[in-house]
């Protein structure tokens, strides 16, 4: 290489793991019987990964989430990091609003900190979901 350094691939959905700047130099040989080879590819194939990524996420105690399931939480972490950009645009046009000493519709505010609140809610609730310990 020419020193040159290799942007990293967005993370994936599912199959391959993201590339780690410096690469992944430690190798570990692990020893399986056919029944145990088996189980780690039929959970692999069930999950829509590799073998080595169904390892050490295993390993690592990373949630067993299967493609769709990785598709479909990194679509609704998505959807929650715009509403919260939404969110505090909104918080911003009130703080404006209030230092201008205009008269802003209590029902407005009320709404945009139910929104929040909700979406407060869905993100402690995906944590607890996905907890790992």
């Amino acid at each position: 290489m020419t020193g040159q350094s290799v942007p990293p691939s967005p993370v994936p959905v599912g199959g391959r793991r993201k590339r780690e700047e410096g690469g992944r130099r430690h190798v570990t040989k692990v020893v399986m019987s056919d029944e145990e080879r088996a189980q780690v590819e039929g959970r692999a194939i069930a999950l829509g990964i590799s073998i080595p990524r169904a390892l050490v996420e295993a390993a690592t105690g990373v949630p067993p989430l299967t493609r769709t399931e990785r598709k479909a939480l990194h679509a609704e972490l998505t959807g929650i990091k715009l509403l919260l950009g939404n969110l505090t645009n909104n918080v911003n046009q009130i703080a404006r609003a209030l230092n201008s000493n205009a008269d802003r519709p209590t029902r407005e505010i009320r709404a945009v900190l139910e929104r929040a609140a909700v979406a407060a809610a869905r993100v402690e609730q995906m944590a607890e979901e996905y907890r790992t310990s």
